[in-house]
C-alpha cells in the first residue's frame, strides 16, 4: 500500500514530536550529585560512591539546578547533642506557654507546697495519736504483767498493728519530704531558666 505525502509527512512529524518528547522526559528524570571526595575535592558526577553519601551531597538537575540537598548524617555525640537540645527547646516553650512572670512561677510554687504540707501536717497528726495509743496499749499490757496476769493476744496484737501504721504513715511522710524538697527544687530550676530567656525581664 503507497501512503499519500501528506500522510507521509504527518506521521513523520508526529513521530519526531513523539521521540522528542521521550528524550526530554529521559532528560528530566537525570540527575547530577555534587560532592566532596577524600581529598576535599569537589566532584559532579552521575552517581556518588557509598562512601561519600554521608559527608552529605547535593542533587543537581542536567540545568546545574539544586534539585535537593542531603545534609551529613550526624554522629552519635551529634545526634545525641540535637536531641538534647530539642527536648530543651521544646521545655522552654512550654514554660513560656505556662507562666507569663516570675511571680506566677513562685505563686504555682505556693499553692503546690501548700497541699504537701498540708498532706504532711495530717500525717504528723496521725502518727502523734498512733504513738499515743500504742502508749495506753502498752501501758495497759504492763498492768496486766505487774498484775501477775498474762496478756491477751488480742492486746499485744492491737499493739503490732498499730506500731505497722506508725511506720507505714513515717515512709509516707519520708516521701513527701522528698516530694516537697524536689518541687522547690524544680521551681528553681523553672525561675532561673524564665530569667535566662529573657522573660523575667
Amino acid at each position: 500500500m503507497r501512503i499519500a505525502p501528506v500522510a507521509l509527512l504527518l506521521i513523520t512529524s508526529l513521530l519526531w514530536v513523539s521521540a522528542k518528547s521521550h528524550a526530554a522526559a529521559d532528560t528530566q528524570d537525570r540527575v547530577l550529585y555534587r560532592y566532596t571526595d577524600d581529598q576535599g575535592i569537589l566532584v559532579i558526577n552521575d552517581a556518588i560512591p557509598p562512601k561519600f553519601v554521608a559527608n552529605g551531597y547535593e542533587i543537581l538537575a542536567l540545568t546545574g539546578r539544586v534539585v535537593e540537598v542531603v545534609a551529613p548524617q550526624l554522629s552519635p555525640a551529634e545526634y545525641e547533642a540535637q536531641r538534647q537540645l530539642e527536648v530543651q527547646q521544646d521545655a522552654d516553650r512550654k514554660l513560656l506557654k505556662r507562666y507569663n512572670s516570675i511571680a506566677d512561677i513562685e505563686s504555682a510554687r505556693s499553692r503546690k507546697l501548700a497541699i504537701v504540707e498540708q498532706d504532711m501536717a495530717i500525717m504528723r497528726s496521725n502518727v502523734g495519736s498512733l504513738r499515743r495509743q500504742i502508749a495506753q496499749e502498752e501501758a495497759s499490757a504492763a498492768r496486766t504483767q505487774r498484775g501477775g496476769r498474762e496478756v491477751a493476744p488480742e492486746l499485744l496484737q492491737r499493739i503490732v498493728d498499730l506500731k505497722t501504721e506508725v511506720t507505714v504513715l513515717q515512709e509516707r511522710l519520708s516521701q513527701r519530704v522528698a516530694e516537697s524538697d524536689a518541687i522547690g527544687t524544680d521551681f528553681d530550676k523553672a525561675a532561673a531558666r524564665y530569667t535566662e530567656l529573657g522573660a523575667g525581664d
